[in-house]
């Protein structure tokens, strides 16, 4: 039997000094800030946080009176406007009352390091452990991967997400059960964060069954797996929705955010014009305002329309959306698809660092948190540094040169098989991401921002990888039967 061998005191030292740089160097915007950098979202997070572990309360203390009681606690939910992501609420509440908003972006920057370790280790397990430190600082330097970790938002664990995913179809069978099994429940731990992230991974399950459709059969275990934990998050939100809300809803109390992209779009604004007040809509008592952008139709406090009617009249607004965008949507078809296009193609090249503002902060308390000073739209704007604007300029650059590399390596033939699937992936979840967040909600830079740092990721692994990597897996374009294990592999 051979004697195990235990990494030496300088060894475990070496290591934890450079995962502790890595994540200082995640986290580098945070301390330009000097503290987590803030959204307006964020203090929805936090508050429903507080509203969660209270509704917990409620039912194992059913009479108990004051904050939590079942009164108070049905107002705040019934009155809600926007009603986020349970589970990051309370990823958000629990370590900011515990020991503070600095824990959230350190938990964040943690789960970021961990993946992309396990992917950098297939990818080049024949490279120095200093390497991957400096994979790690590159993309803190020169991608937004840093500004996603540093922001107090659930954004961060959509391209965790994606590479898990993508991991577990593409090395499925180098690794071992506890390592699938981690990357498993990070996948359901993820995917309850946003909504957005379902579509995403089913997009992402689509695209890689299509890839490898003649071996689609072998590789069912994986397919199946990762459909099951994404079947446990879909319950996961559906309990919140129906407990919570006795909403059998996957996002309960959600903004009518169809509703007010068709009316921006065009094909809402034309249909209720011409069908209003014979089809007796809640949104027929508002054509006076149908020529509000998505974003005013759904938050200015002023001439907005969701945000200034009451509760019931919301409820309503709610319920319609989805009816009024179909319908919309096949009476003028061409223009909704025209609408899809334009959308998506913004949403795609549009990842500046406009919504990461500094200076950011907030004061919070077990009952509240309180954004200052730019919680205010206007003020958002005003105190909007232009040297954010500047720094989003390489950002690009680095970017195209990540794409560019990829597709050069493609063309040349320097890419195997695994390696191009995991390039089209990732492709993909951009792709895929402008799609959800251009199409069906609006335009927004940290959309993008928060997955299109992978593929300067990807191009940097690619191009430290080990030359014998080209050689030691050709046998994997083989077919799965022939695939003989190498000695070490």
């Amino acid at each position: 039997m051979k004697h195990l061998r235990f990494p030496s005191r300088t060894a475990i030292l070496v290591e934890v000094g450079l995962f502790i740089t890595e994540m200082l160097a995640l986290c580098l915007p945070a301390f330009v800030n000097r503290g987590p950098i803030l959204f307006t979202d964020t203090h929805g997070y936090y508050v429903g946080g507080r509203t969660a572990l209270e509704k917990v309360r409620q039912f194992l203390e059913p009479h108990a009176g004051g904050i939590g009681s079942s009164d108070t606690v049905y107002t705040t939910l019934h009155n809600a406007r926007a009603v986020r992501s349970v589970f990051y609420s309370l990823f958000t509440y629990l370590p900011a009352n515990a020991i503070s908003l600095w824990l959230v972006i350190a938990l964040q920057s943690t789960v970021t390091l961990l993946v992309l370790r396990v992917l950098y280790l297939l990818l080049c397990p024949d490279q120095p452990r200093w390497m991957f430190s400096l994979v790690t600082i590159s993309l803190a330097l020169l991608t937004t991967a840093s500004w996603t970790v540093s922001f107090v938002m659930p954004d961060v664990f959509t391209p965790t997400m994606v590479l898990c995913v993508t991991i577990l179809l593409i090395f499925w069978d180098e690794l071992g059960v506890g390592l699938r099994s981690a990357l498993l429940v990070t996948i359901f731990g993820t995917v309850v964060m946003h909504l957005t992230n379902l579509p995403i991974a089913l997009g992402l399950l689509t695209v890689g069954s299509s890839l490898s459709r003649r071996e689609l059969w072998v590789e069912k275990a994986r397919y199946l797996a990762i459909l099951g934990m994404l079947g446990l998050g879909v319950t996961a939100m559906l309990a919140v929705g129906v407990i919570g809300f006795k909403q059998w809803s996957l996002m309960p109390q959600s903004p009518p955010f169809l509703l007010a992209r068709s009316i921006e779009d065009g094909p809402g604004r034309l249909y209720l014009r011409a069908h209003c007040p014979q089809i007796g809509l809640e949104m027929c008592g508002y054509l006076d305002r149908l020529d509000l952008s998505a974003h005013d139709f759904i938050w200015d406090n002023e001439f907005g329309v969701y945000s200034v009617v009451s509760a019931d009249q919301a409820a309503r607004l709610r319920a319609e959306s989805n009816r009024v965008y179909l319908a919309a949507a096949l009476e003028h078809p061409w223009m909704q698809i025209g609408a899809i296009i334009q959308r998506t193609f913004e949403q795609l090249v549009l990842f500046t660092l406009q919504e990461y503002t500094i200076p950011s902060s907030a004061d919070y308390n077990p009952s509240e948190m309180v954004l200052r000073p730019w919680h205010l739209p206007e003020s958002r704007k005003i105190l909007f540094p232009h040297w954010q604007i500047f720094l989003s300029i390489p950002y690009y650059f680095v970017v195209i040169a990540a794409l560019v590399y990829c597709l050069h390596s493609w063309l040349g033939g320097l890419l195997n098989g695994f390696q191009k699937r995991l390039f089209v992936l990732t492709l993909a979840a951009v792709l895929i991401e402008a799609l959800i967040g251009g199409a069906f909600s609006e335009p927004s830079p940290r959309y993008e921002a928060r997955v299109i740092w992978l593929l300067p990721a990807l191009a940097l692994l690619f191009l430290i990888q080990n030359p014998r990597w080209h050689y030691r897996r050709h046998y994997l374009e083989l077919p799965a039967s022939t695939v003989v294990s190498e000695p070490g592999s």
